[in-house]
């Protein structure tokens, strides 16, 4: 059957995409695959727009900061909302979008439904000097957008628009950015169709500010290394080192939290959403990529050691031989040397930087939920305190050192019914801890069984004998003693 459109009273037959389209089509691609790609660098502090772009392999190549600000769950804002509604939030949260970003001297240059992306280029004087930078332009404009959003926006939504609020993340990035035209224009083929064109901007900056904005928690501006380090000095005290999971990658970079302009403390209290754990929900599944991650490390850790062996045998032989041979060759034992120190401090940076790793998973890796620490599983959880202690051995540190520094495994062991382990970790973080020590109740009472509640009892006792506990702490840490008495029986 032949598809047909109705239009005027009347039937028109459209034959579908035909043999001629096709080789039409054919002939287009294979001239823009066959011609060279021109890079024309942008002197302006506004990117192109779509006239100034031409249908050809040129492209512009612009140094700018790439914004991008997204409605947090707006699925379930749609879902829950009736058109009109989502029709008066879309339109007041574009149109605050593009006088942010205008004001603060940049463009808006494309509308995704709930995610809108902001350009930004440096102000240069007559010597090409940055006397405004884009990361500064975007800083602000992203301040300016979570100063309207809370203050003004959601104030007006929750009043007007069936008590709906709404919540926004922003990422930034900075770097290289290359547009280019796409699409068609529609006299190509019929004079009455309009054109389809719009740019497209390819680069990795574009693609980690949009990421960023899918990681950051409502109300938060992630921004990248690039970002960070061309900031004003003014901005960076804002913004605190962070690492947040999207899928199995990790992304790092800097975060400020409700970051708003200087004058919002006269505008009352803030519209907002409780906290979002929108990105924190996913954490079972991040933390089960951390521990995949940990085991590559420990994979990689002993590919390094073999190396090293490799390289110190080769030197011993070399050293052996270098007695009988000219200067050059001391020239090349230096060389291996040096090769073996960086070799070595590389080992011992990925030694630090694994234990790190791993501290950081098991402190984040909600111990508190039985679910998780019964899904990883005691063989797994074993494996990952074998292999803290090991690193943390190779770095001078003493068994009680590292069971304070991850006292975690005092629940853990107790949840499989380990106490014996569970009990060395709550003996280490007395006589390491001054200020408090976890105790699982479990895990004590079977100490007491065992005539052993007495040994945290005693490390306690002579820590404030010691004067070791910080005097804030002395009377929670004596009311700790007592309600071990009381359940030792004492």
């Amino acid at each position: 059957m032949v598809p047909i459109s109705q239009y005027k009273g009347g039937y028109r037959l459209y034959m579908g995409f035909s043999k001629t389209d096709f080789d039409k089509l054919d002939d287009r691609i294979k001239k823009i695959t066959e011609q060279a790609v021109n890079e024309i660098e942008i002197n302006s502090e506004l990117p192109p727009t779509i006239e100034q772009l031409e249908d050809n392999n040129k492209f512009y190549s612009i140094k700018a900061a790439i914004l991008f600000i997204d409605i947090r769950k707006s699925t379930y804002l749609i879902e829950n909302s009736q058109a009109k509604s989502m029709v008066k939030i879309y339109r007041s949260f574009m149109r605050m979008a593009v006088d942010c970003v205008r004001k603060n001297g940049g463009v808006t240059r494309q509308f995704l439904g709930d995610r809108i992306m902001g350009v930004f280029i440096d102000s240069t004087d007559d010597k090409g000097n940055i006397v405004d930078s884009a990361s500064d332009k975007a800083i602000n404009a992203a301040r300016s957008l979570l100063t309207m959003i809370d203050y003004s926006l959601n104030k007006y939504l929750k009043s007007n628009v069936n008590g709906k609020i709404i919540e926004c993340s922003i990422g930034i990035d900075y770097g290289k950015v290359l547009v280019t035209q796409v699409g068609m224009y529609g006299l190509e083929n019929d004079d009455n169709r309009e054109n389809e064109v719009d740019c497209v901007w390819v680069g990795n900056t574009t693609n980690y500010a949009s990421k960023y904005s899918d990681i950051a928690s409502g109300g938060e501006i992630f921004i990248s290394d690039n970002v960070f380090t061309q900031l004003s000095e003014e901005y960076k005290d804002k913004f605190i080192r962070s690492a947040k999971y999207k899928g199995s990658k990790l992304f790092q970079g800097y975060v400020a939290k409700d970051y708003y302009l200087d004058f919002s403390e006269d505008l009352g209290n803030p519209v907002k959403m409780e906290e979002d754990t929108t990105v924190q929900s996913d954490t079972f599944a991040g933390l089960a990529d951390g521990i995949r991650e940990i085991e590559r490390l420990q994979k990689d850790l002993i590919k390094r050691e073999r190396e090293l062996a490799v390289l110190e045998d080769r030197l011993k032989k070399e050293n052996d031989e270098f007695h009988t041979k000219y200067l050059n060759e001391v020239i090349k034992n230096n060389q291996a040397v040096d090769a073996n120190k960086k070799l070595e401090e590389k080992l011992q940076t990925e030694i630090k930087n694994t234990y790190e790793f791993v501290k950081e998973i098991t402190h984040g890796s909600c111990c508190y939920e039985y679910d998780y620490i019964k899904n990883i599983g005691l063989e797994r959880w074993e494996k990952i305190d074998e292999l803290y202690h090991e690193l943390g051995e190779k770095q001078g540190f003493d068994e009680d050192t590292i069971n304070n520094s991850i006292y975690e495994f005092i629940d853990i062991y107790a949840y499989f019914k380990k106490y014996r382990e569970s009990y060395e970790y709550m003996v280490s973080m007395s006589k390491k801890n001054h200020v408090w020590v976890y105790i699982n109740e479990s895990t004590f009472k079977w100490a007491c069984k065992q005539n052993l509640g007495h040994q945290v009892i005693d490390v306690m006792e002579k820590n404030l004998r010691d004067n070791s506990i910080l005097s804030i702490e002395v009377e929670d840490y004596k009311l700790q003693i007592n309600r071990l008495k009381r359940i030792r029986g004492f």
